[in-house]
């Protein structure tokens, strides 16, 4: 996938963003606050920030920048962000790949249900960790594949037809880190199976 394919991909799942995964991706969306250790005034970096639905469930004494490369996506962002009357909130459309701020930025980075939409996860990870502050934390919800052999092998075998839906099934979580320079400080199941994960990964560069 090119930047350019998911820009245009997600910019028609914009309109049925919410109903789709609104609820079904809720459950994690709720445990990010927790996961993020949120201090008055800090200062949290969403990337894939989507339609905003995690906003509404931040604290509104931080300072929150959401970035995403869909346009329509973030103009919905906007709505909800105007309708919850938040002046702490900048929405900027942006390539995660190529984050245009400067290293040391933010206290907090999270990723909800987006690493996966990437067409190179790994060059966005390490965008997220490098605007990311000495000891911040850098937080992932998403789906990686399964350790199990069998579900692992199903997951690799259908990831090429999900790649073309806007995502991809076969992440590998421990390559990640790995290649990355991350370690995982917590890791819990979001859904009762623990085919969706929440890890929080301290910045120790």
């Amino acid at each position: 996938m090119s930047v350019e394919y998911v820009e245009k991909l997600y910019n028609r799942y914009s309109g049925v963003y919410d109903l789709v995964f609104g609820k079904v991706f809720n459950n994690g969306r709720e445990m990010a606050p927790l996961l993020l250790d949120l201090s008055p005034g800090a200062r949290l970096l969403e990337v894939g920030v989507g339609t905003g639905l995690a906003i509404p469930l931040l604290p509104r004494n931080i300072e929150i920048t959401g970035i995403d490369f869909s346009q329509k996506m973030l103009n919905l962002a906007r709505k909800r962000v105007d309708l919850l009357g938040n002046n702490n909130v900048q929405l900027l459309k942006m390539d995660a790949m190529q984050l245009q701020f400067p290293e040391n930025t933010f206290d907090r980075v999270l990723a909800a249900y987006f690493i996966s939409t990437v067409p190179d996860p790994v060059k966005a990870v390490l965008e997220m960790k490098r605007v990311c502050r000495r000891g911040g934390y850098l937080v992932f919800l998403n789906h990686f594949n399964s350790e199990n052999p069998l579900i692992g092998t199903v997951e690799k075998y259908l990831s090429p037809f999900f790649y073309r839906l806007g995502f991809r099934t076969d992440l590998d979580l421990h390559a990640l880190m790995k290649e990355t320079g991350l370690e995982i400080e917590t890791l819990s199941k979001i859904d009762y199976l623990g085919h969706w994960k929440a890890i929080r990964c301290i910045n120790k560069d």
